[in-house]
């Protein structure tokens, strides 16, 4: 290590302590060099370890971490980045006080788990804003109490209302399983509907939460004939998110947009339903997934080019073109004069 940028540590220079903390001699310790700060001393651990805890909250959760990672320039973990904070503010890692607290034999590298779980242990799953690191970036953990609490955060938000009001769609726990590509365990989050006659799980970075993330997955680079609208920002372009993603379809306004990319239909994405109901105003309201809809299906995707409408609409639009569907609406007409 080179010198350390240090402030606090003269605080933990206390050969006292009380009964219970960890105390430890940093005289000789491989990996800390002479000009160390903490080299030679002899530090109270736990007292160390306690405000490291706090230092790191305020890094993850009070925006230096998220600016770090904004610069798009970032491709190291939660735990690098958190030793290389702890490194410059208290002249040591975290995976090393953690060792040393814990009464590990051998050197343990922390994950984003464990540092997740100090934290929990600490403040409580109520003391953390979770939230404010999952919206700002892809968060991966196998953490259950963050899993379920993020889940709650995220079905209460009003991009859910609907269903979790007409299908009692609800967050019911997580399941682990062996991924068959990389044979490691994955923890997803359980959703069921229905009463349980539906459900289904679901990875947290799969979990949409907003207009923002079904815009991207639906722009996805691999989509090769959207890849040029994935700009959400201009794809608003000053205009508000209800004038953009509207609520309803706007050809049949009795089919709910579903953005939500969960299936209530167990697979027939409710197409029978739509059938039953699309344009009849007497017949109540269902669901249709949303869909991106070219205005003139002539031209590519472009940000004039393209609106929001129910997949149901989009389907019938694309059975034929407006000189096909013209003739079919009169065949249609005449078989109804005959009733």
């Amino acid at each position: 290590m080179g010198k350390a940028i240090i402030n606090v540590s003269n605080d933990f220079f206390d050969v006292g302590g009380t009964e219970g903390d960890v105390m430890y001699s940093f005289t000789g310790l491989r990996g800390l060099t002479k000009d160390n700060v903490l080299y030679g001393k002899t530090v109270n651990l736990s007292e160390m370890y306690d405000n490291m805890l706090d230092g790191v909250k305020e890094f993850l959760f009070g925006g230096e971490f998220v600016g770090i990672i904004d610069t798009g320039k970032c491709n190291i973990s939660i735990s690098q980045l958190v030793n290389k904070y702890t490194v410059k503010r208290y002249g040591i890692s975290m995976d090393n006080v953690y060792n040393k607290i814990h009464g590990n034999s051998t050197d343990t590298k922390i994950s984003s788990d464990i540092i997740f779980n100090e934290l929990k242990v600490k403040y409580g799953i109520m003391g953390i804003d979770w939230m404010y690191l999952y919206n700002n970036m892809r968060i991966y953990t196998n953490d259950v109490d963050i899993l379920e609490y993020i889940a709650n955060k995220i079905l209460c938000n009003g991009f859910y209302s609907y269903f979790s009001r007409e299908y009692n769609m609800r967050m019911v726990g997580v399941v682990k399983k062996v991924t068959p590509r990389t044979k490691s365990n994955v923890t997803y989050i359980k959703v069921e509907w229905n009463n349980g006659g539906g459900n289904r799980h679901i990875c947290l970075s799969h979990f949409i939460k907003s207009y923002d993330q079904w815009w991207g997955n639906m722009t996805l680079q691999k989509r090769k004939k959207r890849c040029d609208i994935r700009d959400y920002n201009l794809l608003l372009n000053g205009r508000s998110v209800t004038d953009v993603f509207p609520e309803y379809c706007p050809i049949f306004k009795n089919l709910r947009l579903n953005y939500t990319g969960i299936d209530f239909d167990n697979g027939k994405n409710n197409i029978k339903k739509c059938s039953e109901i699309a344009g009849c105003s007497d017949k109540g309201e269902t669901w249709s997934f949303a869909s991106i809809d070219r205005i003139d299906s002539n031209k590519g995707y472009s940000y004039d080019n393209i609106r929001i409408i129910s997949q149901y609409a989009n389907n019938l639009k694309h059975l034929g073109n407006i000189d096909q569907l013209r003739m079919l609406l009169k065949y249609m007409d005449e078989q109804n004069s005959y009733f």
